[in-house]
């Protein structure tokens, strides 16, 4: 079995480094923030792609998909909570809470496509429902905040570290 490291292997490591770096520069002023930035580092390998211009369309796409994510999902945290806290029964509570996942998704999806986000429509869908089923529940509003921060610094490592090294075609 022959193991070949390309190039494309090596940018996705230096993004996932320097995610890693623009993190811990955040940690500094905020040092609660866990010290591993896992959406960071995997959208610093995702979005590292074949050209410069792969990268910078397919990075467009999903910044736009996970701001409408993070609009619904704020919106429907708060709603949900709003509802929730009126609920005295665990467990209608959580058909309610259920119910806010749902009409979530399905705003973020139909949101999504209303602004062409094309084949990234589920990355707005997954994001309210993320922020609304993990996190701890004091910071739910920070964590969706932080969620989407830790986004666009991978998707800002993976457009750096691809512009820097680009890729160089064969000659003819």
């Amino acid at each position: 079995m022959k193991i070949h490291i390309g190039m494309r292997k090596m940018k996705s490591l230096m993004a996932l480094t320097l995610a890693f770096a623009v993190w811990q520069i955040v940690r500094i002023f905020l040092p609660t923030l866990s010290p591993h930035p896992i959406f960071a580092y995997i959208y610093s390998v995702v979005e590292i792609r074949e050209t410069v211009d792969k990268t910078k369309r397919t990075s467009r796409l999903r910044v736009k998909a996970t701001f409408i994510g993070l609009i619904v999902g704020l919106i429907f945290i708060f709603l949900s909570y709003y509802v929730t806290s009126m609920i005295r029964s665990e467990m209608w509570s959580t058909v309610a809470e259920l119910f806010f996942i749902l009409l979530a998704t399905l705003v973020a999806l139909i949101a999504a496509e209303q602004f062409k986000c094309e084949t990234f429509c589920g990355i707005a869908a997954i994001i309210p429902i993320i922020c609304m089923v993990s996190h701890n529940e004091e910071d739910i509003y920070f964590y969706a905040i932080m969620r989407v921060f830790q986004t666009f610094i991978g998707i800002f490592s993976a457009l750096l570290i691809n512009g820097l090294i680009k890729r160089k075609d064969p000659p003819a």
